[in-house]
């Protein structure tokens, strides 16, 4: 809920093909920021689409979107970004280096909370970026495959996880034409701690770029034809691997048919699976993605979108433009076209796309290596607008019965707990707070539902005695029961989860606080007891992360805001230090994007405003009847707070 140019030695430069020397080049040209705007009005784009610049990011290449919302963009040098929009107007506020020792740190992609980056020679990943992006990554490093072949030429690692949770992993041949070692000119797949690792595809040049297909779940991926055979042969691919094993024709055969002379007369080891695109030779097809937002027309459902980097190895450059894969119903391919080009112009580039991400909100990110950009394609009147809260915003919502905690989704909505008849079974319910402020009910049925929180587009909630997992579909599954906490659960209040999916959810105990407790839930259900009511924290509320295992906790029955210190150890003392104090009924916690924290004060319907947890407090909210657990609107604008007693879900400015 919380939320920075090595030259290579000459000798090593020489040892480089001109392909690889010119791409290092051109990863080192970044232009000023000025000078793509600029550039901008040159691009042809469909009517109704526009192209903005979101980032400034040096060589940036493969990109993966965080659970926050946060994009991870890795690059040919050493180093991998985080880019933050804060405030969702859809322009990077924050560009963030986070690691900046790596050997080709070109695949990035996000997987249970965590970042993994593929380098050269191997796989690390990296624990709960989305929690704070100023942990030591380094020292937080977790190689979990160290077995990549250690080659410049074509070293540069794509990476992403596919529907069945296995980790897919390019690995580029090590030369023009040859035969290949080992795993080289390969797709690896592998479980996401390393293990199980297995060759899926064989026979492939040089893939920087794979997506799964919607619908059908088949792997799809671009791979760059050999060079000096020609300007016009052999095409670029798109091809598709609906089951492990096949050989897609490395080096017998480039395209459909084009075969080098030395390999005219040798047998493939196998039968060769030829690809279902053919694109224009040397246009250095990399990054794509199936498109399955909502934001472009309908006609665009189902489509891919393909960076094509641009030639080098031709007499006329090619390339330097975004294509459009149009598919069939049974998921065919059937036709391409250019959908946006004009980085290419009277035969000079100004920019050469690389990868492509969809956002949350439908729009497009595209990254760009030379330029150091990334842009953003979109749609419509869509493309100006913010996602937002619910339209609450700035007022307030009624009609809701004892609501307790609210949660925003990225795409605006606003989940809300409502409790019902206190203490009666079974009539309290999750509502969901549409964009354009209809309302819903997501799942109903459970008790005295308070704390909310989101995961992985998952809510966690604390129901009295029981912590409670609902999907976004109204799935609900109890994943932890009365008789898997270490004592009684009395008044389960408050939840919180951190960057790897451990849930917090503190226990208010009775009103003289016995049996007050904060518990933590692993992500396989196993529970332990970080403090009980001897911690000197009467009666625990309000939870929120600050830092690596370490919690803020507001005191519902003192009014104190504390912070609790733990680790992994379940035998090991937490630590407790009071931090302030004067906040009456302390009940939610919440930081925004510039670091401010907000503190609800429930018995006397008040919101308080801190530099920092130990700062003096500042009133900015009172007269609500009872100010519950609050939370950050998706744009980050307002605090939502459920005023329990009034019945009401306000939404409060803070900029």
């Amino acid at each position: 809920m919380s939320l920075s140019f090595k030259m290579a030695p000459y000798s090593q430069i020489a040892r480089l093909s001109i392909g690889v020397l010119m791409g290092w080049m051109a990863s080192c040209a970044y232009a000023d920021v000025a000078e793509v705007q600029a550039n901008l009005n040159r691009l042809k784009v469909p009517e109704g689409f526009k192209v903005e610049i979101y980032a400034e990011v040096p060589g940036a290449r493969q990109m993966a979107l965080g659970t926050a919302g946060t994009v991870y963009v890795g690059t040919r040098g050493n180093k991998v970004y985080a880019v933050v929009d804060k405030n969702k107007d859809h322009k990077a506020d924050q560009v963030v280096t986070i690691l900046d020792d790596l050997n080709v740190g070109n695949g990035v992609a996000m997987f249970d909370g965590n970042l993994y980056v593929a380098e050269q020679n191997r796989i690390a990943r990296y624990a709960a970026p989305d929690f704070d992006l100023n942990l030591p990554f380094k020292d937080m490093r977790e190689v979990i495959y160290d077995k990549l072949p250690n080659k410049a030429h074509h070293g540069w690692r794509y990476i992403s996880f596919g529907p069945d949770k296995k980790l897919y992993v390019t690995v580029g041949a090590p030369c023009n034409i040859c035969d290949p070692q080992g795993v080289e000119a390969s797709i690896l797949r592998m479980n996401p701690d390393g293990s199980n690792v297995e060759t899926f595809a064989k026979g492939v040049r040089n893939s920087v770029g794979l997506d799964f297909q919607p619908g059908t779940g088949v792997l799809h991926f671009t791979d760059n034809g050999m060079d000096m055979m020609g300007d016009d042969i052999p095409h670029d691919e798109l091809n598709a691997a609906p089951k492990a094993g096949q050989h897609f024709g490395f080096p017998y055969v480039g395209g459909k048919d084009a075969s080098p002379k030395e390999y005219q007369n040798k047998k493939p080891p196998q039968a060769l699976t030829p690809p279902v695109v053919e694109f224009q030779a040397h246009s250095a097809n990399l990054g794509f993605k199936f498109y399955t937002g909502k934001q472009f027309p309908s006609q665009y459902q189902g489509n891919a979108f393909v960076a094509q980097h641009g030639s080098w190895n031709r007499s006329q450059p090619v390339g330097y433009q975004l294509m459009r894969v149009v598919f069939d119903q049974q998921g065919k391919p059937k036709s391409t076209e250019v959908f946006i080009d004009g980085w290419l112009n009277d035969g000079e580039a100004w920019g050469r796309p690389t990868d492509v991400l969809q956002l949350g909100d439908g729009s497009l990110l595209v990254s760009d290596d030379y330029s150091g950009v990334i842009y953003r394609i979109s749609y419509g009147e869509k493309s100006a607008s913010a996602p937002a809260a619910a339209s609450t915003a700035g007022s307030k919502l009624s009609g809701l019965k004892m609501p307790e905690s609210a949660i925003a989704h990225p795409d605006g909505r606003v989940f809300v707990t409502e409790i019902g008849e206190f203490g009666k079974a079974g009539d309290g319910k999750v509502t969901v707070v549409n964009r354009d402020g209809s309302t819903s009910t997501l799942v109903d049925g459970l008790n005295d539902p308070k704390g909310i929180d989101l995961y992985n587009n998952q809510l966690y909630i604390a129901d009295v005695d029981q912590v409670v997992r609902v999907g976004l579909d109204g799935s609900k599954t109890v994943i932890a029961q009365p008789g898997d906490f270490q004592q009684k659960p009395i008044f389960l209040n408050d939840i919180e989860i951190d960057g790897v999916g451990n849930v917090y959810v503190s226990d208010s105990g009775d009103d003289n606080g016995k049996h007050a407790a904060i518990y933590q839930i692993s992500p396989k259900g196993k529970v332990r007891q970080i403090i009980n009511a001897s911690a000197g924290i009467k009666r625990p509320n309000g939870l929120l992360m600050d830092g690596p295992n370490k919690l803020l906790v507001a005191d519902f029955g003192t009014g104190k805001l504390f912070q609790v210190t733990f680790n992994a150890n379940a035998n090991s003392k937490a630590g407790v230090t009071l931090l302030n104090s004067g906040f009456g009924g302390a009940d939610g916690l919440v930081r925004d994007s510039d670091g401010l924290l907000y503190v609800s004060d429930w018995a006397n319907g008040k919101v308080w405003q801190l530099t920092e947890p130990r700062a003096t407090p500042q009133l900015i909210s009172e007269g609500q009847q009872s100010s519950a657990d609050i939370a950050l609107s998706a744009d980050g604008k307002f605090l939502l707070v459920p005023d329990m007693k009034a019945g009401e879900l306000l939404s409060l400015p803070i900029r």
